[in-house]
């Protein structure tokens, strides 16, 4: 089998779909984290023309080649996004090849459904309209929420109403056991910032407090781990194996979040969990995409053994691939906190490929 043609979709303008077409008329599809938008449509359509011609079950060996044509500008952001979705797609045709789930390829189930968090997206909203809605989650059957309550990225210059949610949950919505709360500011603080709400968070049992610092600050990061009591997360700024070691060795993270989407697909995916397992460390994803992104994760999140918490889904109603336009001709269902592991050949679900035509954009 050899790769004849790669198609790259650019979809609301960020996100990334491909799709992979081979010799025997079998096609994968993938998705690059959107991490770059136009940026990374162009990578993956590059790294595309450079494989075909290649075998699609050449996974590892292809991605070596991918990784090391980068190296003189960056493994990283766009780059390791789009080699990502390349990995994916070529991991969904060997298992439609093949006649199996992408679970199967990977070494079996751990578990048949997955537990899911919603993960609230509105950054500044009030105390009790943050309450409103998580209310409305657990009426879902979601015991887990995420929220994020700090302007991203303002280092310690945003507005900041952390604390305020937090504690108007815990009056609201009861205590650890009825609803275990994540707390994500995306590097909202420099460390002054971060030890303070830290502090408060581990009082109040939030169950994760998510990229406090900047991702780069991994002496930062140790600091935090050895003062704070609530868990550390973070994750979704690195994109290689090396740079999660890096995060266990050197920022003594507790929780770590890789996104497949642009960490390098499977083929790092596992190398990433079982690099997490060998330090004792669980993986809780980042996964902001409730369609194919979602879809990539759940084989992943199935076959981990440290999978244990659980997984990142999104958790407003008005996401452009489910909820607009949607790419999936069945959409994901969310059955109190859980997703089904889909256990169709390759990825398991059927792409809208009309649709994906039809709303992708002109570069």
């Amino acid at each position: 089998m050899k790769i004849t043609q790669v198609e790259v979709f650019l979809l609301h303008e960020k996100f990334v779909y491909l799709k992979v077409n081979t010799d025997e008329g079998i096609a994968g599809w993938g998705e690059a984290a959107f991490h770059g938008g136009r940026l990374t449509a162009q990578m993956a359509k590059a790294l595309g023309q450079q494989v075909v011609g290649h075998n699609p079950f050449n996974t590892d060996a292809l991605w070596q080649e991918l990784f090391r044509t980068g190296y003189r500008i960056g493994n990283t952001g766009a780059y390791m996004a789009a080699i990502s979705a390349l990995d994916i797609a070529c991991f969904d045709i060997k298992g439609k090849a093949l006649g199996t789930p992408i679970w199967n390829l990977l070494g079996g189930k751990f578990r048949d459904r997955v537990p899911v968090y919603s993960s609230l997206m509105q950054r500044h909203l009030s105390p009790q309209q943050d309450v409103e809605t998580v209310l409305a989650r657990m009426e879902q059957g979601y015991s887990w929420v995420k929220l994020h309550t700090a302007t991203a990225w303002s280092f310690d210059q945003g507005k900041d109403g952390t604390i305020e949610t937090v504690k108007a949950l815990r009056d609201y919505c009861g205590n650890y056991d009825q609803l275990k709360i994540l707390v994500d500011v995306n590097q909202a603080y420099m460390m002054p910032g971060a030890m303070r709400v830290g502090k408060v968070l581990g009082e109040l049992q939030v169950s994760h407090f998510e990229e406090p610092i900047a991702p780069w600050d991994l002496d930062g990061y140790n600091q935090l781990q050895a003062v704070l009591e609530v868990p550390i997360a973070a994750g979704e700024q690195e994109y290689n194996l090396w740079q999660f070691r890096d995060l266990i060795t050197r920022g003594n993270l507790d929780i770590l979040q890789p996104n497949i989407t642009s960490c390098g697909g499977y083929t790092q995916g596992m190398k990433i969990a079982a690099l997490a397992e060998a330090y004792n460390r669980p993986i809780t994803c980042h996964n902001t995409d409730p369609a194919l992104m979602t879809v990539a994760h759940l084989h992943l999140w199935a076959v981990c053994q440290n999978c244990v918490y659980p997984q990142e889904y999104y958790g407003e109603d008005n996401h452009p691939l489910r909820d607009q336009t949607p790419v999936l001709k069945t959409p994901i269902e969310v059955v109190k906190g859980h997703i089904t592991v889909p256990d169709g050949p390759g990825l398991g679900v059927e792409v809208d490929e009309e649709m994906i035509r039809r709303i992708a954009w002109e570069d």
